[in-house]
């Protein structure tokens, strides 16, 4: 059967293979125990299997789960565009050979137990770009002929492995592309190539005859046997001492012609640079089925007269054709659209949203450019939209942390890693700040429209980010928000959107701050809402139920998690007027993290909170001094 081209984002807008039979042969420790709560891979039960729209597996990561024996089984999976089985002890038959997986552009097998010679097929896997085989027990020489067959690769990982022999020679443009490279704790011998040599000295310590730059051990004592092109000196020829005006003439001939060098050089890359980016529109012009005609002009990329891709600050330069073939993962579909997560050529990876139904493009494109001008620390940054008259393409930073929801909810059986009360406060204050700032930009016609805790994404710094900014208002019709975190006033609207306030923002955030403080979702057992069952607890009786059971541990912060209670109730009063601005609510939590309850800047009796979530007496631009204080 012919393999399939890549997948690319285009792609997106179905074989079903069953790697059930590589769980009974490895899985002695049932760690992939997900995998029997459904026959079928693709449900999204199955721990570390994402598949695409066809239901093929593209992905495996399965690392650190102590799995034991063969993976030829999973060599039937010849969809996978990235495999990793890190730090387990698996092994693989010098039998099989890997290509079938010529789709595969990630693998990672590193700690594990595989033995013999280096894989067979590997030089089939023509869009491998990383490949990490460290650490494990493969001996045999590296067949460097076959990896030159591997155009795209960029990591080649094979340290504290058995290899034996030399590294064979190679032309300098052979391994232009390699980026990370290490063969050291191996048992190399001879001189190190040319294309090699730029590397560090880590990437070959531990191989004792292996000699040569970067190196410190020259190979001056290597026998012909040992080194194919063995180094000789000749006698250093007896002369008269230079004179010193002589040395300096010398010198600075030297540098001029140094000089010299370097300008030409100069000269010739930017022609290069410049040819380089000609040849990139003639090839996207080509390319395109519409035949488009692609010219710059300011921070957008004119295409045809109902078609634009708009690049934001941030934005490193790519036109539509760019995006289209870069390799895509479906993330999931939602009430914008569809997500997908976009590694560009370069290795950037991106987030796209393909939008559904919306308004003419005129009527975005103003909100769009006020939307890619925000930045913020707590706000994901729109970098770019493609816009024509029958798609809308966003695109924004990928940020890799997850969801504040997934945090929260994810994984609520043994072997989670709960989520403390100091990193919870603080991803509510990030939230808090994000929106307030949105809500006092571009004067304060912004809203976000659609604030759950799936919408607060956590970025490589820890901070909560608020994604999907303002993009309720690009549609005909409201986004069908989850009625979990909508406000009352839009309960019972038949047109929500013309409703909508920043009022409405302040309700969904007093939800999040439920969810944060409790640990559960926005509806709760039996689709009871979160805000009604906190206010019959709260009014009934007060009792521990009330917060997380992964916060009982945090005893001595039970003041400070009574202040943010208070506070998420004054956001979920039912009249709007009677919510505080975001502004206010970013101060107040700000004074639970700095102050605390703990030195009497907030010190709320139980029966201070307000059971009807009311705030009648709160004014917009002050705080709330509390009965108690």
């Amino acid at each position: 059967m012919a393999q399939s081209a890549k997948v690319t984002l285009w792609d997106h807008f179905s074989e079903l293979p069953r790697p059930a039979s590589f769980k009974n042969s490895v899985d002695i420790s049932n760690s992939l125990f997900s995998w029997s709560n459904s026959s079928d891979p693709c449900s999204k039960s199955w721990i570390g299997v994402t598949c695409d729209d066809e239901n093929r597996v593209t992905q495996l990561v399965l690392q650190d789960l102590d799995l034991t024996g063969s993976i030829q089984t999973l060599t039937q999976l010849n969809h996978l565009r990235l495999l990793s089985l890190k730090n387990n002890n698996l092994s693989l038959s010098s039998e099989v050979s890997l290509s079938s997986w010529q789709n595969m552009k990630l693998l990672y097998l590193s700690n594990n137990q595989f033995t013999g010679n280096f894989p067979t097929g590997i030089s089939q896997l023509h869009r491998l770009r990383r490949l990490d085989l460290s650490r494990n027990r493969f001996s045999g020489e590296i067949p460097v002929t076959q990896l030159l067959q591997l155009p795209h690769l960029l990591t080649l990982r094979l340290e504290d492995n058995s290899f034996t022999g030399s590294l064979p020679p190679a032309r300098p443009a052979d391994f232009l592309n390699l980026m990370d490279f290490n063969v050291s704790r191996n048992n190399l011998s001879g001189e190190i190539p040319e294309p090699f040599n730029s590397f560090p000295v880590s990437s070959f310590t531990g191989n004792k005859n292996l000699c040569g730059k970067p190196l410190p051990n020259k190979c001056f004592n290597q026998t012909a046997q040992s080194d194919p092109y063995p180094i000789r000196v000749p006698p250093e020829p007896k002369h008269n001492k230079l004179s010193r005006k002589t040395i300096l003439a010398i010198a600075i001939t030297d540098v001029s012609l140094v000089i010299l060098m370097m300008f030409v050089i100069l000269i010739l890359c930017q022609r290069r640079r410049k040819q380089r980016n000609q040849n990139r529109r003639r090839e996207r012009q080509k390319s395109s089925s519409s035949g488009y005609e692609i010219g710059f002009v300011g921070n957008k990329v004119r295409e045809k007269e109902d078609e634009e891709m708009v690049l934001f600050e941030g934005c490193l330069g790519f036109g539509v054709d760019d995006l289209l073939k870069s390799s895509a993962e479906m993330l999931g579909k939602g009430s914008v659209g569809t997500t997908y997560k976009v590694m560009m050529d370069n290795g950037d990876l991106v987030v796209v949203k393909r939008a559904r139904e919306r308004k003419k493009k005129k009527e975005i494109d103003g909100l769009l450019r006020d939307i890619g001008g925000l930045r913020h620390r707590n706000l994901v940054s729109l970098r770019a939209y493609y816009g024509s008259r029958d798609e809308l393409l966003l695109i924004y930073d990928f940020l890799p942390n997850g969801s504040l929801h997934s945090l929260l909810h994810g994984n609520r059986g043994p072997g989670r890693t709960p989520l403390d009360w100091t990193t919870r406060l603080k991803f509510a204050a990030g939230a808090a700040e994000g929106l307030a700032f949105l809500h006092t930009a571009n004067k304060s016609k912004l809203s976000h429209g659609h604030l759950t805790s799936s919408n607060i994404v956590i970025d490589q710094e820890g901070n909560a980010c608020i994604s999907d900014v303002a993009l309720h208002q690009l549609f005909l019709t409201s986004t069908p928000s989850n009625s979990g975190y909508k406000a009352p006033e839009l309960m019972h609207s038949s047109n929500t959107y013309r409703m909508f306030s920043q009022k409405c923002d302040v309700y969904s955030f007093g939800v999040i701050l439920l969810e944060i403080l409790t640990g559960k979702m926005a509806f709760c057992e039996g689709e009871t809402s979160l805000v009604k069952w906190v206010q019959c607890v709260v009014r009934e009786e007060w009792t521990s139920e009330v917060f997380d059971i992964e916060l009982l541990r945090d005893k001595d912060m039970e003041e400070d998690m009574v202040a943010l209670l208070q506070i998420a109730l004054l956001c979920l009063a039912q009249i709007p007027g009677d919510r505080p601005k975001m502004s206010i609510v970013y101060k107040m939590i700000e004074d639970v993290k700095t102050k605390g309850c703990r030195r009497g800047i907030y010190s709320p009796s139980l029966n201070d909170i307000s059971i009807d979530s009311s705030a009648s007496n709160l004014s917009d631009d002050t705080a709330p001094t509390f009965t108690s204080c």
